[in-house]
This record gives structure tokens, sequence and C-alpha cells, in this order.
């Protein structure tokens, strides 16, 4: 028999995002809300703070943080929240039941 492979201690494999079927991805803007505007909100309370600082506040790597507030990636509603507490601030988000 040949050896069995073995993963060296504290390595994952990366997990994989397996579609659910007829599922699609779910854009928030649909819905009316603005991650983009809320992250605009954000970023001057962020202002005089290194991307380390951030990251080290918010749990997010540093290259990371710049990817969000660049633009280049879209964040979550989880790193919104992130960042607004990094930021001293806090998100809301609430429910409003129709009338």
């Amino acid at each position: 028999m040949g050896k069995k492979k073995t993963k060296p201690a504290g390595k994952r494999s990366p997990k994989r995002k397996v579609p659910v079927a007829g599922s699609k991805r779910i854009d928030p803007a649909d819905y009316g809300i603005d991650f983009k505007a809320i992250l605009d909100e954000i970023r001057p309370h962020l202002e005089g703070m290194t991307n380390a600082e951030i990251g080290e506040l918010a749990n997010i790597s540093p290259p990371v943080v710049s990817h969000y507030l660049t633009g280049v990636k879209r964040p979550s509603l989880a790193v919104l929240a992130a960042l607004a507490d990094a930021s001293g601030g806090l998100l809301v988000v609430g429910y409003q039941p129709p009338n």
C-alpha cells in the first residue's frame, strides 16, 4: 500500500462555496441597501488610522482593509459592522414590519 498523504497540523483546506441548486447571490441594492454609501459614511471616522490599526480593531488583514476602503472589494454586512466598530461607531440594522 502507498503512503497516505496527511496535511500539516493546523492547516485546513480552503472552504469551497457550493451554490445551492437554483439559487443566486442576493444583491443588497435590490432591497435599497447601499453598502458603498454606508462605507462612505464610515470612512471619515477611520481617517488618521493606518490600515494595520483598522485591521487590528476590525479583525481584518491590512491589505484587505485597503481593498475595502479603496473599492477593490465589496464589503459584506459583517465587514461593514466590523469597520463601524473599529471607527468607534455602530452599524444599526433593523426590520420595519408592514403597516
